[in-house]
């Protein structure tokens, strides 16, 4: 019983010199963090509130809003979510999100333009005297937009301008590539008549041209014959034929030259060369109405049916008309005087054309034949009158 105590009063100097367990783990003053760096937001902490989502949108709205999207209808749709914005504010944010989907794949629509329309139906027609009084009418209907239409217009003629200078440019090339005996156009007519009763007669009409234009160079040939019988005896008994070349100075200026030949036993003459040349102009250059004038020495040759001849140096002037009135009818005038010391002659051609269908026409011409000094016998004025078809080529 007495070894008992004495082993515990043995052990018990050694528990109270050993240091405590707790403080061998932990330090008697342990280090206080720096505040400086400490975070602020961990430091002092704000309360956290909780933020309500936002209300789901109805079924009935969103049904409304697809149903306008499917219509494909720009201005439906934005009035649809105009309503949807109002009756809804809670789903602004949604109703502004489909609505941006919607726009990215749509373009909005604009508004009739019934002036705008006009403007731009006359320009795709390609007819520019319709573009520009459509484009007057327009500023006066739309001051505003003045500005909008003198900008479109501008744009129309330099378009106009370039595709103009384009085909001019490819027609110059086409034309200089030609052999010459391409691009050859031409008409020709026949007529013929018949009578019968107190006077018998019958005659035939016939006659060909030719015109090519080049790039400087136009060149014209001219074919005519009539011939006619009355009672038994030879009344008309007419043939031309004459090549004109001319040569382009300006837009309106041309040099040319002339080789006629003629053959008229009814006026007394064989035959009768002329040949001149000279200058023309061009008055009138537009497309209903051609005026020219051309005018230059000449030298003219004559056979006549006596048996005599007859050449001298003289001048020649001439005219060339032609007048479209219509679309189908075409009036034309070619004249011509050679004046001479011993004998002065003109020569008119009237013609009416009239289209029939296509190329074939119907022609009815008037010409005449006036000398000053006619062999013995021979009237000084020779007219003659003719129907003819014509079809061109």
């Amino acid at each position: 019983m007495t070894s008992l105590p004495r082993l515990a009063a043995l052990c018990l100097p050694l528990a109270l010199a050993a240091p405590p367990v707790r403080a061998a783990q932990e330090p008697a003053n342990p280090p206080q963090p720096n505040p400086a760096l400490a975070d602020p937001v961990l430091a002092n902490p704000i309360p956290t509130l909780l933020v309500p989502l936002d209300p789901e949108l109805p079924g009935a709205v969103r049904a409304m809003i697809d149903a306008a999207f499917a219509s494909g209808e720009y201005a439906e749709v934005e009035a649809v979510a105009k309503v949807a914005r109002i009756t809804n504010p809670g789903n602004v944010g949604e109703i502004d999100a489909l609505l941006a989907y919607y726009r990215s794949g749509h373009s909005p629509v604009a508004p009739p333009d019934p002036v705008r329309d006009m403007l731009a139906a006359a320009m795709a027609g390609g007819k520019d005297a319709d573009v520009e009084a459509v484009a007057l009418l327009a500023k006066a209907a739309k001051p505003d937009d003045a500005a909008d239409i003198d900008v479109r217009l501008a744009a129309y003629r330099a378009e106009r301008q370039r595709l103009k200078d384009e085909a001019a440019a490819a027609e110059r090339a086409r034309l200089a590539a030609a052999k010459f005996w391409q691009n050859w156009k031409g008409e020709g007519q026949i007529g013929a008549s018949q009578s019968s009763g107190n006077t018998k007669s019958a005659g035939l009409s016939a006659g060909i041209a030719l015109a090519r234009q080049g790039i400087d160079w136009t060149h014209k040939l001219r074919a005519q014959a009539d011939y006619q019988r009355t009672n038994g005896r030879t009344s008309v008994e007419r043939y031309i034929g004459e090549i004109e070349p001319q040569y382009r100075v300006n837009d309106r200026a041309f040099a040319f030259g002339l080789a006629r030949w003629e053959h008229d036993r009814i006026l007394g003459y064989d035959t009768r060369w002329n040949l001149s040349g000279g200058l023309g102009y061009k008055l009138i250059d537009g497309k209903t109405m051609s005026l020219s004038l051309k005018g230059g020495p000449a030298w003219r040759q004559t056979a006549f049916v006596s048996g005599l001849n007859d050449s001298e140096l003289t001048a020649l002037g001439g005219i060339d008309f032609g007048w479209q009135l219509s679309p189908t009818l075409r009036l034309t005038q070619v004249a011509s005087t050679i004046v001479g010391e011993a004998n002065s002659s003109t020569s008119s051609l009237t013609a009416l054309n009239a289209k029939l269908t296509g190329a074939l026409s119907a022609r009815i011409a008037y010409s005449a034949q006036i000398d000053t000094s006619p062999p013995p016998g021979i009237e000084s004025v020779d007219t003659q009158t003719r129907f003819t078809l014509v079809y061109g080529f």
